[in-house]
């Protein structure tokens, strides 16, 4: 068989560096917490660096207020990156509050990143 190119992104991501708290309960139902580094995000998911994996496909709960940015997520994948994980998510049919903090997110980033105007 060949090789599988990936699929194109729908949506372009932004780099991030900020403090999220991630939460979901797990399969023998206790609630779980943790904060986790946002390392970039799309309209339609992102990407997190944590010292513990979560299961695929775990529906978890994403804050982060001081950039807006909440909403329900579902992990796409978990994988070891040194001493670290990285998890994809994907957010869910968002909220009218969640889809404006990832808006607002986005915007920010994208001004951070193309800097002050000439």
């Amino acid at each position: 068989m060949g090789v599988q190119k990936p699929r194109p992104r729908a949506d372009e991501r932004r780099l991030m560096n900020c403090a999220v708290q991630v939460s979901w309960t797990t399969s023998s139902g206790e609630t779980r917490t943790l904060r986790a580094k946002c390392l970039d995000v799309s309209r339609q998911g992102a990407r997190l660096e944590c010292e513990q994996p979560i299961d695929l496909r775990t529906n978890v709960y994403l804050q982060a207020p001081i950039q807006g940015l909440m909403g329900n997520a579902t992990v796409r994948y978990c994988t070891r990156a040194g001493l670290k994980y990285r998890i994809g998510l994907l957010f869910g049919s968002a909220a009218s509050q969640a889809e404006l903090g990832r808006k607002r997110c986005l915007s920010q980033s994208q001004a951070a990143t193309e800097g002050p105007a000439a």
